[in-house]
């Protein structure tokens, strides 16, 4: 399930990942998990996806990604890291903080790159407070 070309710049991986924020910002999870592939040890669903952000930081207010942060004096990490493929074909990664409500937060996605014979394969790996 290849998501884009072998030639797809850092670029363009960031725009993969702001159309996945952007299906999260629509808080349609059930889009959001069929727009990735998914680490299996992570057992993610779409309910388990919208639980993770509505239940992010201490009040517990149903909380929702947006795409578009208001500026503040954090900076919103958009970072892919790649490397020599390694023996599960993963050759990278995407950080990518949340905006939560409009502003940016310690909750943040990050994504498996995978190179496989049809293109790139991003994979959700995790969603976590860093």
């Amino acid at each position: 399930m290849a998501h884009l070309p072998a030639s797809a710049t850092d670029d363009d991986l960031i725009a993969f990942a702001d159309g996945w924020a952007r299906l999260m910002e629509a808080e349609d999870y059930v889009a959001a998990y069929e727009f990735t592939a998914h680490e299996p040890s992570m057992q993610w669903t779409p309910a388990l996806i919208g639980q993770v952000v509505k239940s992010y930081g201490e009040c517990n207010a149903g909380q929702k990604v947006t795409l578009n942060g208001k500026p503040t004096d954090i900076s919103q990490r958009k970072e892919v890291t790649r490397w020599q493929e390694n023996g599960r074909g993963c050759m990278g990664e995407i950080w990518y903080d949340l905006d939560i409500h409009g502003y940016v937060s310690d909750l943040t996605a990050t994504f498996d790159v995978e190179e496989g014979p049809d293109g790139l394969t991003v994979r959700l790996n995790d969603i976590h407070v860093m």
